[in-house]
């Protein structure tokens, strides 16, 4: 291996950074054994994830408050234009006392959802309107209106200092027009420099920001400008790098917002997000699904877009969730397993894990090899009694269970087998003999469910001694990735349904499962590890296969950083924040991969 001074042609200095490329983030040191060692921070990133969805479908309502105390209100919905109020906790939105008057396009302003503003509107007949609530946490009382009625109008602030701005005015055209707000009165000031309508606001009475928007004449085309408030005059700065318009914002800066969404075109629906710094904008991670016409709230570190209008749908209840700081975390190679494989099944955690059956890379011909696995290397151990394929496991490295798959002659097996570290034992079968079938569990408390052929959706539950048929899955399938501890506490997630990949996620509860939010990529025959609260998702076939990692909360799954290597018909094993991926096709068959949700990744080069 060449050392650095081969390479570079000198000694290395005590740096700090790395010599050749100082702003990559690495830290630089000296230590003890004459190495020189640079870390990896785990750097932070904002990324969208899936949150509780509103209760009602609505777009172009009005919003207000921060990512875990917010309200959505009024809007259009598929019965018309609606009163309706949500407050959401962080968790949940609860339907709460209406406004006085159904209205859509709407505009609110509010740091949380106990003090909101709303001003503004449209209501099909009556025309634009002037209309100020505000919001006590229990009830909207009106209260002095707009001078120039209007919808869609910027807003920042709170519920007693806000500003009012852009819009659009009676016939059908966009203004300029500003008001401030003090608690009791709306006040003309001076106008934007350039009169725009559904543009993205952030920023307080005093200090506001307005970015992109529509100018309402000529082809319908979303504008790149951005304005920043001063509390005297409007500003021109530098532009958002996509024009578009009736987008989501947040920020309680006029100097760190976010915009995310909208629309380009009447046609075009970008999820593309940005953020802002004070200077410039920065494209960032983008929407799930683009949205458009949504509520927004939060700031550019935690923020929310619920509800608007999809390519797919003309009204939505969905919610993401803008987060930034949460840990990336990365796949590093490990050493290779002795018999390269796939379909095979895995248990135990990161640093003590159990590989068995499969099928072997020169076949595919079904194998019972077991390997252990010690954190370093894989070391051959007695082979399962009966070879097989796509089988379920469930358990640790010294107390295993294997279940179900297709033996060496194409036949479907139920037969169980228990793993007491040293040797396998046959014990009672499946009810249902199966391949392609989740697990989940511990040797005295398992769970099976899905399978094939066909997509199945029977799960059986192991008490140690026998399976007994209980509840099925909502959604049957084949080849779901799967985690959790026990027969009372389990997650599916992904498959293959009678049609199609699936991204639906289910939670067993010891009794029932439970639709919960969807993986952002739809795939089966994926590796899984974790628990019903916090599960990691990885590899998969979805034709071609893919390397997308997605982490479970308990709520929804985010994307983090992909596997090295796509591939599918893996097994995993491990937490959220040490997990192990072993095996699989598209040239990985002995590949291994640790999962690392800690901070830092460390190199040492050597200083010779």
């Amino acid at each position: 291996m060449a050392t650095y001074l081969g390479t570079h042609g000198s000694r290395i200095q005590n740096y700090t950074t790395d010599p050749d490329n100082p702003n990559t983030g690495e830290v630089w040191y000296n230590d003890t054994s004459n190495a020189l060692k640079f870390v990896y921070p785990n750097t932070t990133s904002g990324s969208w994830r899936t949150g509780n969805s509103l209760n009602t479908a609505v777009r172009q309502q009005g919003s207000a408050g921060v990512y875990d105390s917010a309200l959505s209100f009024g809007g259009d919905t598929s019965t018309g234009q609606v009163a309706t109020t949500e407050s959401y906790n962080g968790t949940n939105w609860t339907a709460v006392n209406s406004l006085n008057g159904a209205k859509s396009l709407n505009s609110g302003v509010g740091v949380s959802n106990t003090a909101c503003l709303n001003f503004g509107g449209y209501f099909n007949p009556s025309g634009h309107l002037a209309d100020t609530e505000t919001w006590n946490g229990t009830n909207w009382t009106e209260v002095n209106n707009l001078n120039t009625a209007r919808y869609v109008p910027g807003g920042a602030g709170t519920n007693t200092a806000a500003l009012a701005y852009g819009g659009n005015i009676p016939p059908n055209n966009a203004t300029a027009v500003t008001e401030v707000w003090n608690g009791t009165n709306w006040t003309e000031v001076n106008n934007l420099n350039t009169a725009r309508e559904g543009g993205g606001s952030a920023g307080t009475s005093t200090a506001a920001l307005f970015a992109t928007g529509y100018t309402g004449a000529g082809p319908i085309a979303g504008m790149t400008q951005t304005e920043l408030w001063n509390g005297t005059n409007w500003t021109e700065v530098n532009n958002v790098n996509t024009g578009r318009y009736e987008i989501g914002s947040a920020g309680v800066l006029n100097t760190a917002a976010l915009i995310f969404g909208g629309q380009s075109t009447p046609s075009n629906n970008p999820a593309v997000t940005e953020l802002w710094n004070g200077t410039n904008w920065t494209e960032q991670n983008d929407l799930n699904t683009g949205v458009r016409q949504q509520g927004s709230a939060g700031t550019n570190t935690n923020a929310l877009s619920f509800g608007g209008e999809t390519a797919a749908s003309d009204r939505v209840t969905t919610m993401e969730e803008w987060i930034v700081g949460a840990p990336i975390g990365a796949w590093a190679t490990g050493n290779v397993m002795n018999l390269g494989r796939r379909t095979l099944a895995g248990a135990g955690i990161q640093t003590a894990a159990l590989a068995f059956g499969g099928d072997d890379d020169s076949g595919p011909t079904r194998v019972g090899n077991t390997e252990s696995y010690n954190g370093t290397n894989w070391t051959e151990v007695n082979d399962l009694t009966t070879a097989r394929s796509k089988l379920a496991g469930a358990g640790t490295y010294t107390a295993a269970l294997a279940f179900g798959g297709e033996d060496p002659g194409d036949n479907l097996t139920g037969k169980t087998e228990t793993w007491n570290g040293t040797n396998w034992t046959e014990t009672a079968d499946l009810n249902t003999a199966r391949k392609r079938l989740g697990g989940a569990g511990t040797t005295t408390s398992a769970l099976a469910f899905g399978g094939t052929p066909g997509a199945k959706n029977e799960t059986e539950s192991w008490n140690g001694s026998a399976w007994t048929e209980v509840n099925n899955l909502n959604t049957a399938r084949q080849g779901p990735g799967s985690a959790g501890t026990d027969n009372t506490s389990a997650l599916a997630f992904g498959g293959y349904s009678a049609t199609n990949y699936t991204a639906v996620t289910e939670s067993w509860n010891g009794t029932n499962w439970t639709e919960v939010n969807d993986l952002n990529t739809a795939r089966y025959s994926l590796g899984g590890s974790g628990t019903v609260t916090a599960a990691l998702a990885f590899g998969g076939e979805v034709s071609p296969p893919t390397a997308k990692t997605e982490e479970w909360n308990g709520v929804s799954w985010v994307e983090v950083a992909d596997l090295s290597v796509a591939r599918a018909g893996l097994a995993g094993c491990g937490t959220t924040a040490a997990s192990l991926a072993f095996a699989g096709a598209a040239g990985a068959e002995n590949m291994t991969e640790e999962w690392s949700g800690s901070s830092t990744v460390t190199k040492t080069v050597s200083t010779d």
